[in-house]
């Protein structure tokens, strides 16, 4: 159909990663940018056109993350702000496994990168390893920005969220404990 965008790309002979992402366009300052890891979800939440407007998760290689990284501190970028509709599901449709904390060192290692941020660590399925990487990394900002719009175990299950009001909170403690002086 007209929303099977992979299906549309592939039947013309075009790949979707590259056709629909295209080439990296900085659009803001060049010391910061945002930095698409991943494009899509594979989460079935209530009400939410993103699985049908973007497809399923589809995480860049490490490989061509970190070639990426090393384009834009050529330009001047000192800041990565890493961005996907969900973050923290990264690695698992490549590797078979979550792979944001061995994505995260890749980063820190190239030269130039003085700050690296996590924006939308989505909390259910969140990768406790990269709260190690935070703090081996000076240059891995000790900051997430996480995404809980409720706490009530009814609208979560209406939402299809995956998590409950206390795995949320337990997650919250866990990050404060393991991450201290974290924003």
């Amino acid at each position: 159909g007209t929303n099977d965008l992979q299906n549309i790309l592939s039947s013309i002979g075009a790949d979707y990663k590259y056709e629909l992402i295209g080439e990296r366009l900085l659009t803001t300052p060049s010391h910061f940018a945002y930095f698409k890891i991943a494009e899509g979800c594979n989460r079935p939440c209530s009400f939410c056109a993103i699985p049908l407007m973007r497809g399923k998760h589809a995480s860049k290689t490490i490989e061509e993350l970190v070639k990426e990284a090393q384009g834009l501190v050529r330009n001047g970028t000192k800041e990565l702000i890493l961005i996907a509709q969900d973050l923290t599901y990264y690695g698992l449709d490549l590797y078979g496994k979550r792979r944001l904390d061995d994505l995260l060192r890749s980063l820190s290692d190239v030269n130039g990168v003085e700050w690296i941020r996590l924006q939308y660590a989505y909390p259910s399925g969140f990768p406790m390893e990269i709260l190690d990487v935070m703090n081996e990394r000076d240059n891995i900002c000790k900051y997430l920005d996480m995404p809980l719009q409720h706490i009530s175990d009814n609208m979560l299950k209406s939402m299809r969220r995956g998590i409950t009001k206390q795995k949320t909170i337990d997650l919250v403690n866990e990050i404060r404990d393991k991450v201290p002086n974290r924003a």
